[in-house]
């Protein structure tokens, strides 16, 4: 096993300040936890150090702590708070001080700046994210093992890195993470001439890298502390819209398929001969409105999310040409950081345009059911206002007709006897006469309306 020299884990970790509370999962408990393990020897709270109303963008001084383990090996570290758009971000270290008794240590030295796996936080998911890079000196390789695993590094990120160093970045990672679950190796590239293993996958809010630095490229690490801490806030804004998005895709994909229930619902009733449905229609369309309010509300999430993704990659490129401004170098030689705005970044508009893309269909769908329905209901309640004003303008007639026979009544005033008469009374007769009438005119106004209004309506 290959030894290394002053062996340091940087945390990068970052949350929504709203959600910064003393809820047991919060990124200030989880901090406050390592202050207290790693700071037992000072009487300074931790809420002495850290104020979110005190924090601006850039990265305050560090506050440092150290302690003394039981086989006397001392370790160091320190916070670094800073305020970013709507968040929180904290950059530790926990490493070996560099001095010479902390040459050509063990790899499993790297178990104690983990202890009860406070280092690795297991709440990150219920953050932006975390990345932690673990920096470290190689003593028994020279500087041109090095450069040629750079070499093939750089110009195929994707091919094969060089075997020993893949195997010493393995021990690295197990042994940090020695009691918890490790992300999974995702590829080898190169950071300022030194070779740096990264392990996580695109999506993923937890990445770790390994990095075997040597004084070069750690000054080169110094002087970009500030832009790097920023790139990686935008990396896991990006990364955790993107998560949060396809959590609103399944939202609105169940929301849909209710949609699409109560559509097939309605063709059903559409196809049926029912009397006077306009009722259960009108219900029915009540219920696709809330459905549809509660469809578009996901999709407006879901945009917003696009709007997080376009607006973070756009800030991810300006803090990588601001780290190659400050390191001298171009961003092609920046493969460890741009692979991600390269590769990952459109894969995951694209993915999130696509959603939308879908859902639009189904925007489209309501919006036309919707429309037909207030059609049917419109001509239904269309075709009763017809027949009542045609039942009125009958009855009218029917009216007007009986009037004219009853004004005639007045002979029947006349004299009857039922002895000398076989006919009714006169009375009855009238009566009879006028109501005849009425209906009898009543049925050839009706008659004659809606012939009228069929010849109308086919010219």
């Amino acid at each position: 096993m290959t030894n290394i020299d002053h062996p340091q884990v940087y945390i990068y970790s970052y949350q929504l300040e709203r959600e910064i509370s003393k809820d047991p999962s919060s990124i200030k408990v989880w901090a406050d936890k390592l202050w207290q393990y790693f700071n037992q020897d000072s009487p300074q709270d931790f809420n002495s150090i850290y104020s979110s109303s005190e924090l601006n963008p850039t990265l305050g001084n560090p506050q440092k702590f150290s302690k003394t383990t039981k086989s006397s090996r001392e370790i160091v570290g320190s916070f670094r708070f800073a305020r970013l758009d709507d968040s929180i971000g904290m950059l530790t270290r926990v490493g070996s001080p560099e001095n010479h008794e902390n040459t050509n240590l063990e790899v499993t030295t790297i178990q104690g700046f983990n202890p009860q796996n406070l280092t690795c936080s297991p709440n990150y998911k219920s953050w932006l994210g975390q990345t932690i890079l673990i920096t470290a000196k190689i003593p028994n390789y020279t500087k041109s093992d090095i450069q040629q695993s750079n070499d093939q590094s750089n110009k195929q990120p994707d091919k094969k890195p060089d075997k020993k160093l893949q195997e010493l970045a393995n021990d690295v990672i197990k042994n940090l993470f020695a009691n918890t679950p490790h992300p999974p190796f995702y590829r080898a590239t190169e950071l300022f001439n030194s070779p740096i293993f990264e392990y996580s996958s695109p999506q993923s809010q937890l990445q770790v890298f390994v990095y075997f630095l040597d004084d070069s490229s750690g000054d080169q690490l110094g002087k970009t502390l500030q832009p790097v801490f920023e790139l990686f806030y935008h990396r896991h804004k990006i990364t955790k819209a993107f998560l949060d998005s396809q959590n609103i895709y399944s939202q609105a994909q169940k929301f849909y398929e209710c949609i699409e229930t109560t559509i097939a619902t309605l063709e059903k009733k559409l196809k049926a001969t029912q009397d006077n449905y306009s009722a259960e229609l009108k219900d029915d369309t009540k219920q696709l409105f809330q459905d549809n309010l509660n469809y578009q509300r996901t999709l407006q999430t879901l945009q917003k999310f696009e709007n997080t993704v376009n607006i973070h990659i756009y800030n991810y490129q300006q803090k990588l040409a601001e780290i190659a401004t400050k390191s001298q170098l171009q961003l092609e030689d920046l493969t460890t950081f741009s692979l991600f705005s390269d590769r990952t970044a459109p894969y995951i508009q694209r993915h999130i345009q696509a959603d939308l893309g879908y859902f639009k269909h189904g925007t489209d769908l309501i919006t036309t059911a919707i429309a037909s329905i207030r059609g049917i209901v419109e001509i239904e309640q269309t075709e009763i206002d017809k027949n009542l004003q045609d039942q009125i303008q009958s009855v009218g007639v029917g009216i007007t007709a009986g009037a004219i026979v009853a004004s005639t009544s007045g002979l029947i005033t006349q004299p009857w006897s039922i002895s000398t008469n076989k006919l009714p009374h006169p009375f009855i007769i009238a009566s009879f006469l006028s109501i005849s009438c009425s209906l009898g005119a009543w049925y050839v106004a009706k008659t004659w309306i809606q012939h009228k209004r069929k010849s109308n309506e086919n010219r």
